[in-house]
């Protein structure tokens, strides 16, 4: 039996900052006047929308980037920790079950860094 990915799926709207000056010529052209409201979700199968609208698929379960259209230059880990700043008790409960070994020489990297950061900021 084939066991399923998991995949953890993000798709991003852009939005104006100041939705008042959207009527200025070339305002939504500006990367500084645009936010971006991001909806994550982890599935065990990628729908045809997800395929054809997510901006990154991260297959969970084989450790790999699958689609990333924001930052390309971007690995699975560096995205890793960004989402498990943001998503951690959803993360935390999949990679314990899926690769708890790996789960936690993250969670040992991540606080080396901050550890490093405050080191540095003293």
């Amino acid at each position: 039996m084939k066991t399923k990915s998991i995949y953890l799926v993000a798709h991003y709207a852009a939005k104006p900052k100041n939705p008042a000056k959207t009527h200025i010529a070339g305002y939504m052209k500006d990367p500084d006047n645009i936010r971006y409201d991001e909806q994550v979700h982890i599935s065990t199968r990628l729908r045809t929308k997800d395929i054809t609208g997510a901006k990154i698929i991260m297959n969970l379960s084989e450790k790999r980037v699958q689609t990333n259209v924001f930052n390309g230059n971007k690995d699975f880990d560096e995205l890793f920790k960004y989402f498990f700043t943001g998503y951690h008790k959803y993360i935390t409960d999949v990679m314990v079950q899926l690769d708890a070994e790996y789960f936690n020489n993250m969670l040992d990297e991540m606080q080396a860094e901050v550890n490093n950061e405050e080191t540095q900021a003293q």
